[in-house]
């Protein structure tokens, strides 16, 4: 498999009320480090102040970032689910999503990339496991029901799931 050389890539971001949590700057930053990088923010009907920040950082780079409106709150699978429908639409070669709260930083969201465009995978997953050598910082309680779930989807669907995101 030979790697796409001049591809578009878009990440979609699922947004419900992140207004107060959306780092603009970062955003900004992972976008003009590499002009073939668009961000497509998905907002899932956000009734707090989300479309109009979106809007706002939208317009200062428009060619690589955009907002998807959903109107209706369907929940952050489906907001994913439409982002990534949009982005393969609009001509996107990759495409990806990140948690609007960067709990995955940008700047790993980049590596990945890169081990994408130089290792012919089709598919890259991610995923925040404890492995030595890493800083992975995350809420207890958050990690616990996470687990909780995932056995529980594992038992469900009769296969290991570690991570159901």
């Amino acid at each position: 498999m030979e790697a796409i050389v001049s591809e578009r890539v878009t990440i979609v971001v699922p947004c419900y009320n992140e207004a107060r949590r959306l780092d603009v700057e970062a955003f900004n930053r992972f976008v003009t480090q590499d002009l073939k990088r668009q961000l497509l923010f998905v907002d899932d009907g956000s009734e707090d102040e989300t479309p109009e920040v979106l809007i706002s950082l939208c317009a200062r780079l428009p060619e690589q970032m955009r907002v998807l409106r959903l109107e209706v709150n369907h929940g952050k699978a489906e907001a994913v689910r439409q982002g990534l429908l949009k982005a393969l639409q609009d001509g996107a070669d990759i495409v990806g999503y990140l948690d609007a709260d960067l709990a995955t930083p940008l700047d790993e969201m980049a590596r990945l990339l890169k081990v994408l465009r130089t290792s012919g995978a089709l598919v890259l997953l991610g995923a925040r496991v404890a492995l030595l050598g890493r800083d992975i910082r995350r809420n207890a309680l958050s990690h616990y029901v996470g687990r909780i779930f995932a056995t529980a989807a594992s038992l469900v669907l009769g296969v290991v799931v570690y991570d159901t995101q």
